[in-house]
C-alpha cells in the first residue's frame, strides 16, 4: 500500500509540474539573456568563455544550455524547460529518499512527497532560462552524497562528495563555504562513533567508524576532486584577470544591501579615496542618479575603463568603508534580512507565456484555469503563510535534533539552513527566488520531523503485551 501511495504522490507532483510548465516559457531577458549569450560562445567552441570578459558567472549552466541548444536547435527552450522540470521533480525525490535514509523510517518518504505537493511557485522558475533548477538538483545530490559518506565511509563515497560539491559550486558559487557545515557534521560523526562502545543499528552504523587519519584522507580526497574540477575555471580567470578566483561578485552584492534604502542600510557613499574615485568615474560616464542601483554603478565603472573584477573590487572597497562608519545600522538591517529570507512573499513570479524575447525558439501557452487560480492565490504570497512555514521548518528541525538517532543530521541541516540564511541576508535583498532553492531541503526536514513524531506516538499507543 505504501508503494502505491508513493507512486501516486510522484505522479501527482509530476502532473502538477507539467501543468505549471504548460503555461509557457518565460521571456529570455536580463539574466536569462546573459546565459543565452554565454551559451552561444560555448557553442562556438569557447568552453571557458575566454571571449566573455566577465567575472561574475560560473560555467556549468551555460554549458548545460549550450548542450541542449546544440542537440535541439529551435526546440532547445522547450527541452530546457522539460529537463528543468524533471530536475525539480528529481530533487524532491532525492529529498524524500534522504528523509527515509536519515530517519530510517519508511513513512518519512511519502510524508516528504506529501508536504511537497501543495508547492507551486518554485516550478515557475523551471520555465525560465535561469540556473535555479539545476542548482537545486546539484545541492540535493551533494546532501545525498554527504549522507552516503556517513553511511559507507569509503573512498568512492568521498569522491562522490567532491564531484557533487564541485558541480554545485560551478553552478552557483553561493555554496563556496558550505563545506564548513559538512566538515563540522563529519567531525560530530567521528566523535560519536569513537565514543560508542558498540555500533548502533538504530543509527545505521555498521562499525565503530574510521580512525582520524583515514577520515582526514577522505576529506583530502574530496578536496582534491573539487580542486581538480574547478582548476580550469580558476586558470581562466588567472589568464583573463591576473587572479585565480571563482567569481568576483561580492562588491555588487554588498552595494545593494549597503546603499539601497528599505531592506538595505541606506548609507551614503563615503568621502574617502575609494569613494571619491568611484564618484569621479561615474561622473565621467554620466551616471549621476540612481547610484544605489548595483548594475547601474557596475556598468558605469566598466564603461569608465575598469575591468569587470576591478569594478567589483572598487564597489566592495567603498561599501566596506561605508559599513565601517555605520556598523550598527548595517548590522540591524542585516539581522532583519535574516528573518525576512524566510518571510518574504513571492509577490512577483516570472511571467509565463508566448510574449517577449525568445531568439527564434519555439514558444507555447496553455491556459489551465485551475493552475492559473492556484498560482494567483498561492500561499507563498501571504506573509502569515510564510511565517507559519518558517516556524514549522524550525520545529521540524528541532524535532530531528531532539531525536537522538537523527540528532547529528538535524544539526547538520540546521547549519545548512543557517548558512544560506546568513549568506543571503548579508549580501542580498531578500526575495523568494533566493529562498526557493531550499524548498526540497525544507520538505525533507518537515517530512522527517512528521515521521519521527508519528513513530513516537505509534510506539506510545502500542499496548504492552
Amino acid at each position: 500500500m505504501r508503494k502505491f501511495v508513493v507512486v501516486l504522490l510522484l505522479v501527482l507532483i509530476a502532473v502538477k509540474t507539467a501543468a505549471v510548465l504548460a503555461r509557457g516559457p518565460v521571456s529570455i531577458e536580463m539574466d536569462a539573456a546573459g546565459y543565452w549569450r554565454l551559451s552561444t560562445s560555448v557553442m562556438g567552441g569557447d568552453l571557458l568563455l575566454m571571449d566573455q570578459p566577465i567575472a561574475y558567472r560560473t560555467p556549468v549552466y551555460p554549458w548545460f544550455v549550450a548542450t541542449v541548444r546544440s542537440v535541439a536547435g529551435s526546440q532547445a527552450l522547450l527541452w530546457i524547460v522539460v529537463i528543468q522540470g524533471l530536475l525539480w521533480v528529481a530533487s524532491l525525490w532525492i529529498a524524500a529518499r534522504l528523509a527515509k535514509r536519515i530517519t530510517r523510517l519508511p513513512l518519512a518518504l511519502p510524508l516528504t512527497l506529501l508536504v511537497s505537493l501543495p508547492a507551486v511557485s518554485a516550478i515557475v522558475f523551471s520555465a525560465t532560462l535561469l540556473s535555479e533548477s539545476l542548482f537545486v538538483f546539484a545541492l540535493m545530490l551533494n546532501l545525498s552524497a554527504t549522507q552516503s559518506y556517513f553511511e559507507r565511509e569509503t573512498n568512492t563515497s568521498a569522491v562522490w562528495v567532491g564531484v557533487t560539491f564541485a558541480l554545485m559550486l560551478l553552478t552557483r558559487p553561493i555554496v563556496l563555504l558550505l563545506w564548513i557545515p559538512h566538515v563540522i557534521f563529519l567531525g560530530m560523526v567521528h566523535l560519536r562513533r569513537r565514543s560508542m562502545r558498540r555500533p548502533s543499528a538504530a543509527l545505521g552504523l555498521k562499525s565503530y567508524g574510521l580512525k582520524m587519519r583515514s577520515r582526514v584522507l577522505h576529506v583530502l580526497i574530496a578536496g582534491g576532486v573539487i580542486a581538480a574540477m574547478v582548476m580550469p575555471w580558476l586558470a581562466r580567470n588567472q589568464v583573463m584577470f591576473g587572479k585565480p578566483f571563482l567569481t568576483e561578485f561580492v562588491g555588487r552584492n554588498l552595494w545593494v544591501v549597503t546603499f539601497q534604502d528599505g531592506s538595505g542600510a541606506g548609507l551614503a557613499i563615503p568621502d574617502s579615496v575609494s569613494g571619491r574615485s568611484l564618484k569621479a568615474r561615474l561622473d565621467r560616464v554620466g551616471v549621476v542618479e540612481g547610484r544605489d542601483a548595483t548594475w547601474l554603478v557596475s556598468d558605469g565603472l566598466t564603461r569608465s575603463g575598469l575591468s569587470d573584477p576591478q569594478a567589483d573590487q572598487l564597489m566592495k572597497a567603498v561599501a566596506i568603508e561605508a559599513i565601517k562608519k555605520s556598523p550598527r545600522v548595517f548590522a540591524a538591517k542585516a539581522v532583519r534580512r535574516y528573518v525576512n529570507v524566510w518571510r518574504t512573499r513571492a509577490t512577483d513570479l516570472p511571467t509565463q507565456g508566448d510574449t517577449g524575447q525568445f531568439f527564434g525558439q519555439t514558444k507555447w501557452q496553455k491556459s489551465i484555469p485551475l493552475v492559473d487560480g492556484i498560482l494567483r492565490y498561492r500561499a507563498s504570497n501571504l506573509l502569515w503563510a510564510n511565517t507559519g512555514l518558517m516556524i514549522l521548518i524550525a520545529i521540524a528541525t528541532l524535532s530531528m535534533v531532539v531525536h537522538r538517532p537523527t540528532r547529528l543530521q538535524g544539526l547538520w541541516l540546521a547549519m545548512c539552513f543557517g548558512y544560506f540564511t546568513v549568506i543571503t541576508g548579508s549580501f542580498e535583498i531578500p526575495a523568494y527566488r533566493y529562498r526557493m532553492v531550499l524548498e526540497p531541503v525544507a520538505a525533507l526536514v518537515v517530512g522527517a520531523g512528521l515521521a519521527i513524531v508519528l513513530s513516537k506516538r505509534t510506539r506510545a499507543a502500542r499496548p504492552i503485551s
